[in-house]
Order: structure tokens, then C-alpha cells, then sequence
């Protein structure tokens, strides 16, 4: 059974899947010997809008830990898609053309984008925030964010 941790603001219920990495650009890695699952946080997608494109590169790029690896477009705006890990882009999800919103269904899940096989696993996963780390930070976020709109 996978666990979350929960926050609610508003009417929005904020989830942070445990057992992933984190990186403080809003993307997670589910990192399982060395291919590293890859997706977008339920935060940044919440805080995006609905996803209507997707532009990814293709399997065989190699990407790094905090560089671009392609742009993903909302109703609101156009972002950057930022590796969490350094590696080689071994698989992207084949659902994300056809269904870019799958992120905003399930971003944990279904909603994933790239299979990365990761250069250094025990390193990158030193170099992440762990679930209970990026809770935090994400509740700070919120805070933040919520201190924008009412003043």
C-alpha cells in the first residue's frame, strides 16, 4: 500500500508520495537499484494547471541533475522539465503525448515521464530531499504562496 503524506489548504489536498527522492524544483525519483522513475510533484502540478503538452527528449539523451530535459505547457504558463538526476533517459512514458494530463490525474502513478538509468544512484539520492524533507518544504511553499494571494 503506498503511503502519503497530506496537507490541506484551501480545498486542495497537497500529497507527498514516501519512499521517492526530491528535488527543490518540484520534480520527484523513484530510485530502484539504477533506473530512476521520474515525474512532476502533486504540488507543481496543482500550482501549474491542467498540462496540455508535453515536449520531452527522446530515449538515449543524456540528461543532468538539474538541467532541462524538456518543457511541459499548462493553461497558466510553460515550464521547464528539470532532471532530478544525472543518467541517461532510458524510456519516456508512451501515455504523455497522446495524455499530458495524466500528470494532474495521478503524478505519482500513472502520471510519470521519463525512466532515467542513473549515473550515480546512492549520490543522487544524497543529493535529494527525502519525502518527510520536501513535505516540509512544500508546506513552506504553500505557506508562501497563500501570503502572495491574501497579503
Amino acid at each position: 500500500m503506498t503511503e502519503f503524506l497530506e496537507t490541506t489548504y484551501d480545498k486542495f489536498i497537497f500529497r507527498v508520495k514516501e519512499g521517492n527522492f526530491y528535488s527543490r524544483d518540484e520534480f520527484w525519483a523513484d530510485i530502484r537499484d539504477s533506473v530512476a522513475t521520474v515525474g512532476v510533484t502533486d504540488f507543481l502540478q496543482k500550482a501549474s494547471g491542467d498540462i496540455t503538452y508535453l515536449v520531452m527528449v527522446e530515449p538515449g539523451t543524456t540528461v543532468r541533475q538539474g538541467e532541462g530535459m524538456g518543457r511541459m505547457e499548462t493553461i497558466k504558463a510553460a515550464l521547464d522539465l528539470v532532471s532530478p538526476v544525472s543518467g541517461r533517459v532510458i524510456e519516456v512514458n508512451p501515455e504523455m503525448e497522446a495524455s499530458p494530463h495524466l500528470i494532474n490525474l495521478d503524478p505519482y502513478g500513472k502520471g510519470w515521464i521519463y525512466r532515467i538509468e542513473v549515473a550515480d544512484p546512492e549520490g543522487a539520492k544524497l543529493s535529494l530531499l527525502s519525502a518527510a524533507d520536501y513535505f516540509e518544504l512544500m508546506k513552506q511553499k504553500i505557506q508562501g504562496e497563500a501570503e502572495k494571494l491574501h497579503g
